[in-house]
């Protein structure tokens, strides 16, 4: 005669509750997405103009103040705020650099990553413009456009609104637009809050 005494039952109503726990919110959160589609978020946090999908700059022929070819690289390894100049740098240009530097003053620490460029649309625009804004502007990077109509900066990014400011990634890609707004200091609170968000979540130095 077998003696062996059963084993009681488990209880398994706390695995059960363990396991509803972890699992309902990943259902609700699938129905939700998938089933309810108007449920989903549409709104977007940051301040600039989205390009997406984001635009690989494709080449361009550049030179710099000295009129040398500037580096094939010199949209690579920082991120870039690009502004697309006039023939003469009146106030509003110079608004625009100010703020260029303000927005890049107050990241702080990662403003070594910020690179603010400055693209004349040609050589003797250049030279006047770094005569200009050098002195207040040291770490500006001053080109020129020397590219053929078709194949210049302003054929790529397509300006919408003069004295706007374009973001590309230290890979090369256009990814942000800033159109400039009628208060300064509303644009600089904005961008500024878009860079910082980005650099701090941002694994690309």
């Amino acid at each position: 005669m077998n003696t062996t005494p059963t084993a009681p039952p488990r209880n398994r109503r706390p695995f059960l509750i363990v396991l509803a726990i972890f699992v309902l919110p990943v259902l609700a959160a699938y129905a939700v997405y998938f089933l309810f589609p108007n449920l989903r978020p549409t709104g977007t946090t940051n301040y600039g103009q989205l390009v997406h999908p984001a635009r690989p700059l494709p080449p361009l022929a550049l030179q710099d103040a000295d009129g040398k070819p500037a580096d094939a690289a010199v949209f690579k390894g920082k991120w870039d705020m690009v502004y697309l100049a006039p023939a003469a740098c009146a106030q509003a240009c110079r608004t625009a650099v100010h703020l260029s530097r303000q927005i890049r003053t107050s990241l702080d620490r990662n403003a070594r990553r910020l690179q603010r460029i400055y693209l004349a649309p040609d050589a003797q625009s250049l030279a006047a413009a770094k005569a200009l804004l050098a002195a207040e502007h040291p770490d500006l990077v001053f080109l020129a456009d020397t590219a053929a109509p078709g194949s210049r900066a302003t054929d790529f990014f397509q300006p919408a609104a003069p004295d706007a400011l374009y973001m590309v990634d230290p890979l090369g890609n256009w990814f942000m637009l800033y159109p400039p707004k009628a208060d300064p200091i509303v644009d600089f609170k904005g961008i500024g809050k878009d860079l910082k968000k980005l650099m701090n979540q941002s694994q690309i130095d």
